[in-house]
C-alpha cells in the first residue's frame, strides 16, 4: 500500500465517523508528516502502543 491509498483509507474513516472537515484536514496533516518520519515498522509499533496505553 502507497501513502495515497493509506490516506484515502483514512479518508473514508473520517467520513464514516462524521469528523468535521477541519478534524479531517488536521489528521491528514498529521498523518502525512508521519510518513516522512516513521517507517511501517515504526508507526505500527509506536502507533499501537500509544492506542493500547491510552485505554487504561
Amino acid at each position: 500500500m502507497d501513502n495515497r491509498q493509506a490516506l484515502g483509507y483514512m479518508l473514508l474513516a473520517c467520513k464514516q465517523a462524521g469528523l468535521d472537515k477541519a478534524t479531517t484536514q488536521k489528521l491528514y496533516g498529521q498523518m502525512y508528516w508521519q510518513f516522512d518520519l516513521k517507517n511501517e515498522a515504526e508507526a505500527e509499533e509506536l502507533g499501537f502502543e500509544w492506542y493500547y496505553s491510552a485505554e487504561e
